[in-house]
């Protein structure tokens, strides 16, 4: 039960994090260059397949 937790836990806190990355995509920023941007947003799509499969126990 602990290890369950455990994971739902650790598959949230990266969810966190895919959703700062994916909020801070923002179109003609003037800090942010276009391939910053894009790496940002690649990698909370990455994070996001990660989360889920720590939360499902990898299958």
């Amino acid at each position: 039960m602990k290890r369950f937790f455990r994971r739902k836990v650790e598959a949230w806190l990266i969810l966190l994090a895919a959703k700062i990355l994916i909020d801070r995509n923002v179109q003609r920023a003037p800090v942010v260059s276009r391939r910053d941007n894009n790496d940002m947003w690649y990698m909370a799509e990455k994070l996001d397949a990660i989360a889920q499969r720590i939360s499902k126990n990898y299958p």
